[in-house]
């Protein structure tokens, strides 16, 4: 069950060495997930970890796994939960109020197995050659996986705990003690009384030890032949355990959070405890794990935690933001917006009482630590603060040697100050602005003033006998180093010898240049140069060939938590220290090129779609092939999705040969990349990571896409469609050009037909003017004879030629083949006459003015004035055609 604690890589390793010898209790880097973002129950009781670094976790919703990123649920088909998990041979042991078995096929989907039910509950489960040990209160279940057999053993009293130690399986009964588990049942070994009246949580090995950690939070260990109590300062009630390296193991509390038992030649002591006021979302821990990379895995009874352990980053204090560091021999000072923290060897960091507040500046000269504080100035003395001047803030302080001569950077502007008994008393205000930074050179004798908020001049000040002498310089920024002082003019920088500037010789130095830096830290003998330049914190490296090494990406993660005009960075026994608007990260130097342990990225997930009678399938890590194989006939996209850990800033970059040759962007948040469409062949999908912009690692997955005669046949389908649809094309386009024929030929038809009724009216009415010509002719003759019979013959003279032969003609050549507009026109518009109706056919057939005055035997001049009642019937506005309008009724 505990075969995953001994995975722990080397680089893990090396910062725990590390880590003892500087005694610094880290502050925990944690990342919290609740029940909203895995998608599960609440409580998690157990966490298994395997080979492949995947974490599996006995949920009360069921087996819940994260996969690089990728949470998934597998709920038992009865619904129940899991209290206890244990891996062993590809499959899942886990139990509850039932016990069974996931197995894992080759795409990482899990099957569920149902052995049997089980009283009370299962709570912890080993294995061990073919036997599966369950158990629950009192009974041990034994299952052998090869003979596929389930046996029991019922205790008259309980049976708590249950732990692998020397390849054997050991449990405590509370009528007989410690013993150990076979197929054959329990075998006593060694009486444990503290079993009689408290429950064992875990057994598990420790230090080459056999651990036992009870309800009540009481350890002891067993060496094979004595149990003996180990020591631990503080008793919490405990739920679990687990062990981490040699000397240290994690205790889960039940109201503490988690607590870290350290054990040395003195005895054991516990270290910072992890709980919800560092980030847990419960302080009630059931279940611990380490993962493969040596980072601590914790089930909550609300939530899961993974405290990360991997960066080479580590904070040391997280109370606010870091102002200004100070280590002084075994003591380290922190000046924070809140206050000043200290530590005292290899203690948590505390406030020291008297200076909460604003810190702006800590300074250690002859006379003793001084901070600089918003209320004045503070001495400090061990864990006690002395306000020693309170007229106005102060942000720096530099004494002169030995003397009492102090200069203050202080609000009311530069103080030349003497130190009067535990006071200060103002000898003169310099009227220099701008809060800027104090540094005293005893080389020169002088105090440099510099980064001014007012101005970028360095000054040097001076005090001779009772006056005190200000100088401006050509410079632009000073640099208080462990190697030394540095001056910068804005592209290079300078060493102050013998009253003048010179270029520093040191070829480290000599690598630092350009504008635009703003903070430098020198180590003298560890060959170091750290700086800020173009708001990118950088560091270089003098190798002892005399070449520098750039490791500008190492310490990009904390690019944009360093506090701005408050720029801390400090070297202090082969540590970087670096203050933060969050607290103080720590570098060991000596570990700058363990990165390069960071593993190959993982492909964590693939999703391949298909047609849409298919449902898509899901293949997790690592239980993918070496090779992808995918048919062209079914597949649609494949989607591919990597490791992602935000806390580690790893980039990622890809590309998918033959497809695209070109690497997409390194990118933190891109962790995704589906591809479609893929034509049957061969590919290579090719997966970069890089931790902090620095070394690269690669993975390789060949994707073969199968069905090429398919594939083809695909094509030769589509080429088919694309012919049939340029065939249907150019009917289309002959059936259009035939249609645009015809209309034209009937539109051509209709005006000459129009043509030839014109051209008949017009020999018609010819006809008529003729005959009535000769009626009037004859109408005149008869009028003379002045006798009753011809003047009957003039009155019918007169009704032929002016009605009856006239509607005839009208009738006759039109209305037959316009009765369906004439009916139309007459009962849109009730108030037209049948002389209306005659104007307005007519003018239908284009008929002007004076072939309308023949048609009807009156003047042009009666046409306009029919034309001007038709309009206004027609109601037509002045700017609107006539002949048009009738055209388009």
């Amino acid at each position: 069950m505990n075969l995953k604690n001994n995975l722990l890589i080397t680089l893990f390793l090396c910062v725990a060495s590390f880590t003892h010898a500087l005694e610094y209790s880290y502050v925990p880097d944690i990342t919290s997930f609740d029940k909203n973002e895995y998608r599960a129950g609440r409580q998690n009781w157990d966490i298994e970890v395997d080979a492949n670094n995947v974490v599996y976790i006995a949920n009360s919703k069921g087996l819940l796994r994260y996969v690089y990123g990728q949470w998934i649920l597998n709920e038992l088909p009865s619904g129940k939960s899991l209290r206890a998990l244990c891996i062993h041979n590809n499959k899942i042991w886990c139990g509850g109020d039932e016990i069974g078995y996931f197995d894992i096929d080759e795409t990482g989907q899990l099957s569920y197995n149902y052995l049997a039910d089980i009283d009370g509950g299962v709570w912890n489960i080993e294995v061990n050659g073919d036997n599966v040990y369950y158990q629950a209160n009192s009974t041990i279940k034994i299952y052998n996986h090869k003979t596929k057999s389930l046996a029991q053993y019922t205790f008259p009293q309980r049976v708590s705990g249950l732990g692998k130690w020397q390849g054997k399986v050991w449990t405590t009964t509370a009528d007989k003690g410690l013993g150990t588990l076979d197929s054959e049942g329990f075998t006593f070994v060694s009486p444990f009384e503290q079993a009689h009246n408290q429950e064992v949580r875990v057994l598990f090995e420790h230090d080459n030890h056999l651990y036992i950690v009870m309800l009540n939070g009481e350890v002891f260990a067993y060496d094979g032949s004595k149990i003996r109590k180990v020591s631990i300062p503080e008793q919490s009630s405990c739920f679990s355990a687990t062990h981490y390296d040699e000397k240290t193991f994690y205790l889960g509390s039940i109201l503490d959070g988690i607590i870290p038992v350290k054990s040395d030649n003195e005895g054991a002591h516990i270290q910072r405890k992890i709980q919800h006021q560092h980030g847990l979302l419960d302080n009630t821990v059931l279940s611990l794990a380490i993962d493969n990379n040596g980072n601590l895995w914790a089930g909550l009874d609300y939530g899961i935690a993974k405290i990360n352990k991997e960066s080479l980053l580590k904070s040391i204090i997280s109370k606010g933001a870091t102002y200004d560091i100070l280590l002084d021999d075994d003591k380290t000072y922190v000046a924070t917006n809140k206050g000043l923290y200290s530590n005292e060897q290899s203690g948590d960091f505390a406030l020291v009482q008297g200076t909460q507040g604003q810190v702006w500046g800590l300074n250690k000269s002859s006379a003793g630590v001084f901070a600089c504080h918003n209320n004045g100035l503070i001495k400090i003395n061990k864990a006690t603060a002395q306000l020693m001047y309170n007229n106005t803030g102060v942000m720096d302080v530099a004494q002169f040697g030995d003397s009492n001569n102090f200069i203050f950077s202080a609000y009311t502007g530069i103080l030349w100050m003497q130190q009067v008994g535990t006071g200060f008393v103002e000898k003169q205000n310099l009227w220099l602005w701008g809060n800027p930074k104090l540094s005293y050179d005893s080389s020169n004798r002088c105090i440099w003033v510099y980064g001014s908020t007012s101005d970028s001049i360095v000054r040097s000040i001076h005090v001779y006998n009772d006056s005190c002498v200000v100088r401006d310089t050509k410079m632009k920024d000073v640099f208080d180093t462990d190697y030394g002082l540095l001056f910068y003019d804005g592209n290079a920088l300078y060493e102050f010898k013998e009253g003048h500037f010179v270029e520093t010789q040191r070829i480290l130095t000599q690598s630092v240049k350009g504008g635009n830096i703003i903070a430098l830290e020198v180590s003298v003998d560890n060959n170091i140069a750290i700086y800020i330049q173009d708001n990118e914190l950088r560091m270089i490296e003098e190798l002892a060939n005399g070449s520098i090494v750039v490791h500008n990406k190492l310490l990009s993660e904390v690019n944009n938590d360093i506090v701005e005009q408050f720029e801390c960075l400090k070297i202090y026994d082969k540590f970087l220290y670096i203050g933060t608007d969050k607290g103080v990260r720590v570098l060991p130097l000596n570990l700058k090129y363990n990165y390069q342990a960071l593993k190959d990225p993982v492909i964590s997930e693939i999703e391949i779609t298909y047609s849409e009678i298919h449902k898509p399938k899901t293949l997790y890590y690592p239980y993918t092939k070496e090779t992808l194989t995918l048919e062209s006939r079914d597949f649609k996209t494949v989607t591919l999705s990597f490791a992602s850990d935000k806390k580690n800033n790893i980039e990622y970059r890809y590309r998918l040969l033959p497809y695209n040759k070109e690497w997409s962007e390194w990118s933190l948040s891109n962790n995704q990349v589906a591809y479609g469409d893929l034509k049957p062949r061969d590919y290579s999908f090719e997966l970069e990571c890089r931790y902090n912009g620095t070394i690269e690692r690669k993975t390789i997955l060949p994707i073969t896409i199968k069905g090429i005669g398919y594939y083809y046949l695909r094509i030769g389908i589509i080429i088919v469609i694309i012919l049939a649809f340029i065939l249907i094309g150019v009917q289309y386009a002959k059936y259009q050009k035939l249609r645009l024929k015809h209309k034209y030929d009937q539109k051509r038809s209709a005006a000459e037909q129009v043509q030839a009724q014109k051209k008949q009216l017009l020999q018609f009415t010819e006809i008529i003017r003729h005959k009535n010509a000769f009626l009037v002719d004859v109408r005149e003759a008869l009028a003379q004879m002045k006798n009753s019979a011809a003047s009957r013959w003039v009155n019918k003279i007169d009704q032929e030629i002016n009605q009856e032969k006239k509607e005839f003609l009208f009738y006759k050549l039109f209305s037959e083949d316009h009765q369906d507009f004439i009916q139309k026109v007459s009962a849109q518009y009730e108030e037209l006459t049948p002389n209306d109706i005659r104007l307005i056919s007519f003018i239908r057939i284009n008929a002007n003015t004076n072939e309308i005055a023949k048609f009807l035997n009156i003047s042009p001049s009666s046409v306009d004035t029919a034309r001007y009642r038709l309009r206004k019937k027609l109601k037509l506005e002045h700017s609107q055609n006539l002949y048009k309008f009738i055209r388009e009724l």
